[in-house]
């Protein structure tokens, strides 16, 4: 099963998770402390749940994330990219305004901090990689990166 983190529909095929219902919510649960059974999952998309979160909130979040994925297996980190968005702050592309509707978190992240909190919640480091571009399989597009986003996926 893959499953995406998301109140909408993003990945073709996969089940939405989302703490509250929705009309594109599959299932409702709670995100910092998935339910499902462990190693169940075939893959897993978060899409900017991470940055919603207090930092001491991350870790425990993606370890039990961590736990319900299958030997081998992918985790997709869909986040700001806190280094993007400051630089375009001070840089004049988006002003305060923007800044704070569009990109206010408990926990702004950045590349060092997200494979930090792989790191640490158990993902070996060279199992982490970065996304530069969108996400594509054999089968073709996945998901298309945004400009402002940083992509991560690490292998349990």
């Amino acid at each position: 099963m893959v499953i995406e983190l998301s109140p909408k529909k993003i990945i073709n095929g996969a089940v939405t998770v989302w703490n509250q219902p929705g009309p594109e919510v599959d299932i409702v649960m709670d995100l910092k402390n998935l339910t499902f059974k462990e190693g169940s999952i075939d893959e897993m998309f978060s899409f900017h749940v991470l940055d919603h979160l207090f930092e001491e909130e991350i870790v425990p979040a993606v370890q039990n994330w961590r736990k319900c994925l299958k030997k081998g297996r992918k985790l997709f980190v869909i986040v700001d990219d806190f280094e993007y968005l400051a630089r375009a702050f001070v840089g004049g592309d988006i002003n305060i305004k923007q800044l704070n509707e569009d990109f206010s978190h408990p926990t702004n992240i950045d590349r060092e901090s997200l494979i930090r909190y792989y790191m640490e919640a158990g993902f070996p480091e060279e199992s982490i990689h970065m996304w530069y571009g969108d996400v594509t399989s054999n089968a073709g597009l996945i998901l298309e990166k945004k400009h402002y986003e940083l992509i991560f996926d690490g292998n349990k």
